[in-house]
């Protein structure tokens, strides 16, 4: 790892942190030198995963939040500061799926995309730009998803929320790069997490199938295969870029 790549002596809010995407997400930045702070409506499961951190010498705090409620989202970033006394990184993660045709998609479902995956996000930012701007700047990477970019049918109210996100991370990087805060994007393509596969056992093995006939490696991502990005855009590695995506996809996209 070059010293561009190193985190050591930056805090990072993982949302979204206590499993799948998210939990490989904040192990990765652990191992890069952050600080991280693990928050989930789970907090058993971030403890977890903080408890992985430290055995490994690293430091972690678990927050219990509800990415969609204004208090909770204070909160995380109060008791981040008060914790570690900065904050250099917000990744947010934290998103919900709800899978279900046009037609068939009911005004509280949408409410509660809406209130996860882009109030969450924007107002995350908002919550934490003092905080970041505080030691000269600092990275905010908002997960969006392919279906941002190439709409697939059955999951129209979860993309549409994500490709709100990918206009407002522009927005807010060409609004904030004056106070040195980097806004970016990581884009996923399927990830093995119980986010996006099925629960029934043989529904999911033929969707694991079709999902990975997609992609260019004929396998979904891990966890783990996101990391050297993640680590990439919260990093001084990526310095110069701001209001971009980085696509994780295994050529997925066409």
């Amino acid at each position: 790892m070059t010293a561009e790549q190193s985190l050591a002596g930056r805090v990072a809010i993982v949302t979204g942190g206590s499993k799948g995407l998210g939990r490989g997400l904040a192990l990765g930045l652990a191992e890069a030198g952050a600080s991280v702070v693990v928050a989930s409506r789970d907090q058993v499961a971030c403890q977890a995963v903080v408890d992985d951190i430290e055995q490994t010498g690293g430091k972690g705090l678990a927050v219990q939040c509800d990415i969609g409620q204004a208090d909770d989202r204070a909160r995380l970033v109060e008791n981040t500061v008060t914790k570690f006394g900065r904050l250099d990184i917000l990744f947010n993660n934290a998103g919900i799926l709800k899978p279900h045709l046009t037609a068939k998609v009911t005004e509280e479902e949408l409410d509660q995309l809406i209130a996860v995956n882009l109030k969450g996000p924007v107002f995350m930012a908002t919550a934490a730009l003092d905080h970041l701007a505080a030691d000269g700047g600092g990275s905010i990477i908002n997960v969006s998803a392919l279906g941002a970019y190439q709409p697939m049918a059955g999951i129209g109210a979860y993309q549409a929320t994500k490709a709100a996100v990918v206009n407002w991370t522009t927005t807010m990087a060409r609004e904030w790069a004056d106070i040195g805060i980097r806004v970016n994007l990581l884009v996923p393509g399927p990830v093995a997490t119980d986010m996006i596969l099925p629960k029934d056992s043989d529904r999911r093995e033929s969707f694991m199938a079709e999902m990975a006939a997609e992609t260019s490696f004929g396998r979904l991502a891990e966890p783990r295969d996101l990391v050297g990005a993640a680590v990439f855009l919260a990093s001084d590695a990526s310095a110069f870029m701001t209001g971009r995506a980085v696509f994780i996809d295994g050529g997925m996209l066409g």
